[in-house]
């Protein structure tokens, strides 16, 4: 998970793409470029052959993670999304902050900065992009003046920030897949925070652990999401929601029910 960015990779391949933009002699620099975003968007948009050409990126923080190289037979469909997110990104009136893109790592490639970074064959079927806020719109509904309301979603978006910056990760490990996997399927999620808001809970850990049984020829991870009622700490168990999550696939899937009790 992270955020759509770009690089050249060269200055000469740079200057092509800035002059092809027609820019002028206001080429700019890799480091101050006259050619902005808006303006590459707009010229994929009318030459999107040319999204092959740009070295894209996944981000955290404005630090590029992986390069994204699109391959096979829907390779351009593959750009053509990746055009959308980049412009649901800039779009003041969307502004998407997080996409997810599962696949595969193939080599490394080098960026303008002299950084390596590991190449990433995405899987199309796992490709989205989202909001925060239209993200847990989408499970809970649209806002509404009650406590339960605003309780549900207050767990949801802490959960989910939690998710993005306390425990990111590079999604490599099997447990990583797992959990930045659950963080993309808040409908489940969402079914969680039902139960707890009813018990007026609210989110205390996440752990991610093997499953101790698992399918044939499958890689199963349970996440466990600990819950407790801050009114009555010492009086009251904390409640835990265990969900199982298979990544043995490029794309993971949850298999199972959510499964709950009470912990110490």
């Amino acid at each position: 998970m992270g955020t759509i960015s770009y690089d050249f990779g060269t200055q000469a391949r740079f200057d092509a793409i800035a002059a092809d933009i027609g820019s002028g002699s206001n080429i700019g620099t890799l480091l101050t470029p006259a050619v902005g975003t808006s303006d590459l968007l707009d010229y994929l948009t009318e030459k999107p052959y040319a999204a092959s050409s740009i070295i894209w990126t996944l981000n955290l923080d404005a630090m590029p993670l992986y390069a994204i190289r699109a391959d096979g037979p829907f390779a351009m469909h593959i750009f053509d999304r990746l055009r959308q997110f980049l412009s649901d990104q800039v779009n003041p009136d969307q502004r998407a902050e997080r996409v997810s893109i599962p696949g595969y790592i193939d080599g490394s490639i080098r960026l303008s900065s002299g950084q390596n970074i590991p190449v990433l064959v995405p899987e199309i079927r796992g490709m989205y992009n989202w909001t925060t806020k239209a993200f847990i719109e989408a499970c809970v509904g649209k806002p509404e003046d009650s406590e339960k309301y605003r309780s549900k979603m207050d767990g949801m978006t802490n959960f989910l920030n939690r998710v993005y910056y306390e425990i990111r990760n590079l999604g490599v490990e099997p447990s990583d897949r797992a959990l930045n996997f659950a963080a993309t399927n808040a409908f489940q999620i969402e079914r969680i925070f039902e139960r707890a808001v009813n018990n007026s809970m609210q989110l205390d850990q996440i752990e991610v652990t093997r499953s101790p049984i698992c399918r044939t020829d499958s890689d199963c991870w349970d996440v466990v999401l600990y819950f407790f009622n801050p009114k009555k700490i010492l009086e009251e168990a904390r409640r835990a929601y265990r969900f199982t999550v298979d990544v043995s696939d490029i794309v993971p899937v949850l298999i199972g029910e959510i499964r709950e009790w009470s912990v110490r």
